[in-house]
């Protein structure tokens, strides 16, 4: 065991997030999603609650700032009239993300969900059961003063 690391995030999940680049996407599907069809790159975790996941990997994970929507889910399916609970979680969570604009979910069709599905650098699989939980980050730069290096 480590200290102060997320028991939410697997040693996988970390390389995942670590080895990504500047504009890289990065998928957190829930427990319906069928991210083995749809990804590259597949890595799993046990967390319930994509929201909680989606806290501690924004601990690390710098969204990009250079677009307007650095954070995307899919619209609505057919048949679902109501908002799902998540989006409210995750609009929580992004609430606590410093920002130099305010960072709402950006809605796009499935189609083009599942094509940046396809795009996207992985995918983490968790356990959460909620539908329309899926949610698409892009990374943006570490900024670092490079005078002090």
């Amino acid at each position: 065991m480590l200290i102060k690391i997320s028991n939410l995030i697997t040693p996988e999940i970390y390389e995942v997030i670590y080895r990504m680049g500047h504009l890289d996407e990065l998928v957190i599907a829930d427990a319906n999603y069928m991210a083995s069809a749809m990804s590259k790159k597949v890595v799993y975790s046990y967390t319930k609650e994509n929201h909680k996941l989606l806290a501690e990997i924004l601990k690390y994970f710098p969204l990009d700032n250079d677009e307007e929507f650095p954070v995307t889910i899919m619209s609505l399916d057919y048949g679902i009239y109501e908002e799902p609970q998540i989006w409210n979680d995750y609009q929580n969570v992004l609430k606590n993300v410093p920002s130099p604009a305010p960072l709402i979910l950006n809605r796009v069709s499935r189609k083009e969900f599942y094509q940046r599905t396809r795009d996207a650098y992985a995918t983490i699989q968790t356990s959460d059961p909620r539908v329309m939980g899926d949610i698409i980050i892009r990374k943006g730069f570490v900024f670092s003063d490079i005078t002090n290096a």
